[in-house]
């Protein structure tokens, strides 16, 4: 760390020292808790009438607060509580307990923030969007299943290519520059059947919060977005038991105290009960497919008196889709992590956190006499330190420092049996380390002026041991171009990589309800998914920084409008208009008809270039209302990429710039949640994206028979004769189509190819889906209480393309027609049980 930020750090502390000892102010700290089960509340706000200050619960539910010394009517609130009110004598340093009661009325749950109604238009940082755990449960679903990630695709800025496709994309990013962390540990893979589903279970769910603009120096690791999810506590006084019944999956829940008021246990899993569904898939091969998933959540938690626990915390996932009768995909996720919280000396949070997590993915093959099996996997191993100092009226400073380790291995691919007619053909070991620090200040200017900035600092090494290529400077990386192998012993750094990413928030406040907000991020991202399909899958292999591939790094610009209303009603309209400019340097794209899979030269396949992402963000959201609530948003979205030529690689699309396969420029989205009665509710969601882009070939060319070139290619098998027998066979999950056979024609139209220019220059019809559903809650103050959510996704049944491909449909040449890949074609009616006793 360089001296001035040293200084900086020191200046901040002494400052906040004299203040708070500074003469007519107290320190005023304590606890938010559920009034039930004594859990702590996270994110609980408490405001002091006549007063701007305030304070909001950590992850212990504690709070800091240094005001004047005097009488003040406090207010204590957090989502899905009922605010209390109290009048409040501090003439000296007081710290106390508040409890909470859950509110019983039910209304206006459509809540996508987890705190005090104007907290959009007051904190400093913009593109924020939080999410409670009953506004998951409210949504539409896709076969009665609540699903974070789906849930999410409903705020604006976050899209996907398509439907079931893994991950999402946030303000023109990759779906693997997006950080997921669940209870701190990052997730490589979040979805269940080929993402149809989220991996993680709504019931474990606390809250959600995702980053798409003012990201917190306190994250980082990817270039574009963090996706937050919390997961609950046990309850420390009582057990509980929960869960649900539906088409796809049941799930079960358990929580309560192993020694009361001290040590709670929660654990929840989840499973697919049947795979019945795949039959209704209009893709053949699907209907003849099988599926099954499960995960499994626990969480320990134990305190030691009022102001400190530790907590052991477990995430176990598994998937299998055997596809065609002969092809088993998997992926599976294990995590365990360590946390310890503790407030020091009452003003000073200290989270202190440690994981191990390991995923797991590949195919096996079980066509007889082809088994095969191909496993690769990363292994994470991290420690945290985070510490949160309060600074009164200077606000909050935050410092922190993590170690990480990677172990990456490409997987080799193995024979799977003794009567294998499969090679061993093995792969390389990667391990790297990383290393940040970072500080922040949350810093009020007065009354009008809140400012947000940090810096974080993050450092990579690739290390040995392990074979890394080199290759000839001056011309394109190839295989013949390889000049050495360099042989790296165990912990050689073979290549470094690191910098400075400046974080900054600044909000303008107008007066109550109008504020104009300014930001910048700066993010690098060390690792790279790898994919050359049209959307991601399980099996896509994840490839580190090294000597030819450097990190990804993301500059973000941002400036954002935010007003509110309050009507007659006291029904309060939020709403926003965010503009962001983005440039994304060293992104990863690809050689045409790139080998990405089993290739120890995979860099010789992949292109180095630039990115470019801009948009704006409309939004209007009902937050509170007696009866209705919900949100309208529109997204003007763009994202390019640009491959040139230089020294050490080819262009791509002739060095110009186009469109990535994500990019969509139109998207509208609409949220409703109307309350009919005190227990019955109506939902439904609608959305319009503009068709991603896909590539067509442009043209065709021939080869006629009496080229040279082309009787060599029939003698060799390369090329048919028409007039052939058209056969099919399935390999890998695919389906092939080739010709045999049946009688020889002399060949007079020639061979047709098809022929490809430019990338994305087309695109595939528009996406529009709308989902309704119907909630029943239980009834109040029963020991039982049983729920049922009816949903139907996709109501107008619409068979919204995937993607777009060109085939021919008699075998014969020259006869090619297009055809369009629905995944899901059809309404989908479900409906769920839930219950808690």
């Amino acid at each position: 760390m360089k001296l001035g930020l040293r200084v900086l750090i020191l200046l901040l502390l002494c400052g906040s020292i004299a203040h708070a000892q500074r003469r007519g102010y107290v320190i005023f700290s304590g606890k938010i808790i559920d009034v039930e089960n004594k859990a702590p509340i996270v994110g609980a706000s408490v405001f002091f009438s006549g007063s701007s200050a305030g304070g909001t619960t950590d992850s212990l539910g504690q709070f800091t607060v240094t005001i004047a010394a005097r009488s003040y009517q406090v207010i204590a609130r957090s989502l899905g509580y009922k605010f209390k009110t109290f009048k409040l004598d501090l003439p000296k340093n007081t710290q106390t307990t508040i409890e909470l009661e859950r509110a019983e009325q039910l209304l206006g749950e459509v809540v996508i923030t987890a705190e005090k109604a104007d907290a959009n238009v007051n904190r400093a940082m913009m593109g924020v969007e939080k999410m409670s755990s009953k506004t998951l449960k409210k949504l539409p679903t896709l076969m009665g299943e609540a699903d974070v990630i789906r849930s999410i695709l409903l705020l604006p800025g976050v899209s996907t290519v398509g439907e079931g496709a893994s991950g999402f994309n946030v303000r023109g990013g990759n779906v693997d520059q997006n950080l997921v962390l669940l209870d701190g540990v990052p997730l490589f893979n979040t979805s269940h059947l080929f993402g149809f589903f989220t991996g993680f279970n709504a019931d474990m769910v606390q809250d959600l919060s995702l980053y798409k603009g003012g990201i917190p120096s306190m994250y980082g690791g990817r270039a574009s977005s963090v996706l937050d999810v919390r997961v609950k506590e046990g309850d420390f006084e009582k057990w509980s038991l929960q869960g649900g019944v539906g088409p796809i999956s049941s799930r079960i829940l358990v929580d309560g105290p192993l020694v009361k008021g001290k040590t709670s246990l929660i654990v929840g899993a989840r499973g697919s009960i049947s795979d019945f569904y795949m039959q209704y898939f209009p893709n053949p091969s699907l209907a003849k497919s099988k599926a099954d998933f499960y995960d499994v959540n626990f969480k320990l938690t134990h305190r030691f008196g009022k102001n400190q626990r530790i907590s052991l915390s477990g995430y176990a996932s598994n998937d299998g889709f055997k596809f065609a009768q002969d092809t088993l995909y998997s992926w599976n996720t294990k995590a365990l992590s360590f946390k310890h919280n503790a407030l020091i000396k009452g003003d000073i949070s200290h989270n202190f956190t440690a994981f191990y997590s390991d995923y797991t993915y590949g195919i096996e093959g079980q066509k007889s006499g082809l088994e095969f099996l191909w496993k690769p996997s990363i292994i994470q191993t991290s420690i945290k330190e985070e510490l949160s100092k309060d600074l009164g009226s200077y606000g909050r400073l935050d410092l922190g420092a993590e170690v990480s380790a990677f172990t990456n291995d490409a997987g080799s691919f193995l024979p799977n049996s003794s009567s294998s007619k499969i090679d061993k053909f093995a792969m390389s070991t990667e391990h790297t380390r990383e290393m940040a620090a970072y500080v922040g200040h949350s810093l009020p200017l007065g009354k009008k002026l809140s400012l947000d900035y940090g810096l974080r600092y993050a450092s990579y090494q690739l290390l040995g041991p392990g074979d890394f290529y080199q290759y000839k400077l001056g011309t394109p990386r190839e295989i013949n171009t390889i000049t050495d192998t360099l042989s790296a012993a165990l912990n050689e750094v073979v290549a470094t990589y690191g910098g400075f990413e400046p974080r900054l928030s600044l909000a303008i406040k107008l007066d109550t309800s109008f504020s104009i907000k300014i930001g910048f991020n700066r993010m690098q991202q060390f690792r790279h998914l790898l994919s050359n399909t049209m959307a991601v899958s399980p099996s896509d292999i994840w490839k580190n920084s090294n000597q030819q591939i450097p990190p990804q790094i993301a500059d973000q610009y941002s400036i954002g409008f935010f007003k509110n209303f309050t009507n007659a009603s006291n029904a309060v309209f939020e709403t926003s208009a965010e503009f962001y400019y983005k440039n994304l340097n060293n992104v990863v794209d690809y050689v045409d008809g790139a080998q990405l899979y089993l290739n120890p030269t995979v860099e010789t396949q992949l292109l180095v270039g630039k990115g470019l992402a801009y948009g704006a963000e409309f939004f209007l959201k009902k937050s509170r209302g007696k009866r209705l609530t919900g949100w309208i948003s529109y997204t003007y979205a763009r994202t390019f990429r640009t491959i040139q030529a230089n020294e050490n690689q080819k262009e791509a699309n002739f060095g110009i710039q186009f469109p990535a396969n994500f990019d969509t420029p139109h998207t509208f989205k609409f949220v409703l949640n109307n309350r009919w009665t005190n227990r019955i509710s109506f939902n439904a969601n609608f959305t319009y994206t503009t068709g991603r882009p896909i590539t067509y070939p442009n043209g065709r060319y021939k080869i006629y028979s009496f080229n040279d070139l082309y009787d060599y290619a029939v003698k060799t098998g390369i090329f048919p004769r028409p007039g052939l027998d058209q056969t099919s066979y399935t390999y890998n999950g695919t389906k092939y189509t080739y010709l045999t056979s049946k009688e020889i024609k002399e060949l007079l139209d020639g061979y047709s190819t098809a022929s490809f220019t430019l990338r994305n220059a087309e695109r595939i019809p528009d996406y529009i889906r709308l989902d309704v559903g119907i909630t029943i809650d239980p009834k109040p103050g029963k020991r039982w209480q049983g729920s049922w959510n009816f949903s139907i996704y996709n109501l107008l049944g619409r068979q919204n393309a995937y993607s777009v491909y060109f085939r021919s449909s008699s075998g014969e040449i020259n006869q090619a027609k297009t055809y369009q890949l629905s995944v899901l074609g059809a309404a989908i009616p479900s409906i769920t049980y839930n219950f808690k006793f």
